[in-house]
């Protein structure tokens, strides 16, 4: 109930001035203003960063944009295409976040000098696969883990699959744990390697996300996409947009949290949270005084804005091409 109140408007209800409720929606505004709204646009500077990229995503930032133009229009007249759109997103989003997981992992794994066989890294991303399939079918499978009502967008349920399907989805999921832990063990017995600790937080993370029930789940889905996955994208983002711009490698970490903090990075951040005000804020605000229903319009803007997200992030961060993989890695 309280998310809701977020979502729907700026005005805090008076019933709730506790200090303890007061810290829970300070909270919601900073997860979701700082790192959640701006880690969508943190994409497009990176599509509009060096001329290289933006010769390269070309298509990310012109055609791909102007497909949301319709989608958009659609979702104002259709309302029941909104509820389709941010359903979808349901669907697809823990996906997002556990492939994200996966290529953090890879990053940390590399910095420390652990590094993984080509088939070892298949296991580990299948793991990572296995279980957004596990996670997905479900969703997809018992109603009981698809809400009804998103932040005030009426939700639909496109079920239940085939029970048999699930079955089968947590079996292979299963089987790729077993798989997973095995390649840890062997790497640590035979080679006295061991996996990052960032990186075993990173999986344990996206594993209570996606595998826990009730409560722990509500609380895990109200903290993860800011402060766990927005976070961590924007420090990537981050990253990124000052390497790329000439930070010296080798740097220590206190030297390198005052790069961030200097005028351009506060200036990217600024600008990326400013960014996504505008869009998740501003938008919703805009359509409420022509008469639209905010929280519609709000899920409209999260469904087309994560369209072109997920889409983009998937050619954009690959640690395959070589110049990603030398400014990630430096």
């Amino acid at each position: 109930m309280l998310i809701n109140y977020f979502f729907i408007g700026w005005t805090i209800p008076t019933e709730f001035h506790t200090p303890s409720q007061m810290f829970l929606i300070t909270m919601m505004f900073l997860s979701q203003h700082i790192f959640a709204d701006s880690h969508n646009t943190a994409t497009y500077m990176r599509i509009w960063g060096s001329p290289d990229d933006r010769e390269r995503f070309k298509f990310y930032r012109t055609w791909l944009v102007y497909s949301c133009i319709p989608i958009f229009v659609l979702g104002l007249l259709k309302p029941d295409f909104t509820s389709a759109l941010v359903y979808l997103y349901l669907i697809t989003v823990f996906w997002h976040y556990a492939a994200q997981t996966f290529g953090i992992s890879l990053i940390y794994c590399y910095k420390r000098g652990y590094y993984l066989k080509n088939w070892e890294k298949e296991i580990f991303r299948w793991f990572i696969l296995s279980m957004s399939g596990y996670v997905i079918i479900r969703f997809l499978t018992y109603q009981t883990f698809s809400p009804r009502n998103f932040y005030g967008v009426p939700i639909p349920f496109w079920g239940p699959l085939p029970e048999v399907l699930f079955n089968a989805a947590q079996f292979v999921f299963y089987i790729l744990t077993f798989l997973f832990i095995f390649v840890v063990l062997k790497k640590f017995i035979m080679e006295k390697k061991l996996i990052p600790l960032p990186s075993v937080l990173l999986v344990l993370t996206v594993s209570c996300l996606g595998l826990s029930k009730d409560t722990s789940n509500a609380m895990l889905w109200f903290y993860v996409p800011g402060f766990f996955h927005g976070s961590q994208y924007l420090a990537v983002c981050l990253s990124y947009y000052l390497k790329e711009r000439g930070m010296p490698e080798g740097m220590s970490t206190w030297d390198i949290a005052k790069v961030a903090v200097s005028a351009p990075g506060l200036k990217y951040v600024g600008t990326v949270i400013l960014t996504g005000c505008f869009f998740y804020v501003g938008i919703p605000h805009f359509f409420m005084q022509l008469g639209f229903d905010y929280a519609m319009v709000g899920g409209l803007v999260l469904g087309v804005v994560n369209y072109h997200h997920f889409i983009t992030d998937a050619a954009i961060w690959r640690l395959r091409d070589k110049r990603c993989r030398e400014l990630l890695l430096a």
